[in-house]
């Protein structure tokens, strides 16, 4: 009885209503993570973030409520290993992470729509004009502070981890609250990522970090179809808030 639920369970979330691109684009994510471990292995930590990372991510562009339980465990990985490499302000960012998607798996459980198959996509919202400009203001000043406060203590790259950790709080803030927009942000921060664990020499969070900036194009290109779709469901225009 609990094998079968626990199967039923993994086809409806990883499964049915999937693509065959959706599905092979998932095996992808998780294969270049597998390939650049044992490529160039660096830590059991590191391939563990850098696993549950792109799983996670890509269930968030799909907009299944499921990826915030995966997530969890990446995002406890990947704090010990910006802790371990002096990323500070990633240990941070983790620790906001951790108690925003607490609240945003409750969120999104309200704000579902079901699909025809029996599986349910979050309900997609986009920026205003005026929304647009408030993100960027909000990213840019708190990126100059932050970067100043992390220097004085000594943080490695601190410009680079400000401005990383900024829009991340604006990204992860505008994942809970639906919004499309949150792809543009995190396509941004998965690019100062990749420069910065270079630098550190690991290759498994750039693996990862490459893997997650493609799953960020999908991810806008899929948030906007499901805007779209229930905007027509409703029979109004395109979403917005």
């Amino acid at each position: 009885m609990a094998d079968s639920k626990a199967k039923a369970w993994f086809k409806k979330n990883f499964w049915t209503g999937y693509s065959t691109f959706e599905k092979l684009f998932l095996v992808l994510m998780v294969a270049v993570q597998v390939i650049v471990y044992i490529i160039a292995p660096d830590t059991p930590l590191g391939i563990v973030a850098g696993l549950f990372g792109v799983v996670s991510v890509v269930l968030c562009a799909k907009g299944k409520v499921v990826f915030y339980f995966i997530g969890f465990v990446q995002n406890f990985t990947y704090m010990l290993l910006a802790w371990q490499n002096r990323f500070y302000g990633e240990v941070i960012e983790n620790v906001f992470y951790v108690i925003t998607m607490i609240w945003g798996i409750f969120v999104w459980k309200k704000n579902t729509v079901e699909n025809t198959d029996g599986t349910e996509d979050v309900a997609a919202l986009k920026f205003s004009a005026w929304q647009w400009v408030a993100a960027v203001i909000v990213t840019v000043i708190g990126t100059a502070a932050l970067g100043w406060w992390l220097d004085s203590i000594g943080s490695f790259q601190a410009y680079t981890d400000a401005a990383t950790n900024i829009m991340a709080v604006v990204a992860q803030l505008l994942m809970v609250w639906r919004f499309r927009e949150q792809w543009v942000w995190w396509i941004v921060i998965d690019l100062l990522c990749i420069k910065m664990w270079f630098v550190a020499g690991n290759w498994s969070m750039v693996a990862m970090y490459v893997a997650w900036t493609a799953n960020c194009v999908y991810g806008w290109v899929n948030w906007s179809k499901l805007n779209r779709q229930q905007s027509q469901l409703k029979g109004g225009e395109a979403c917005e808030a």
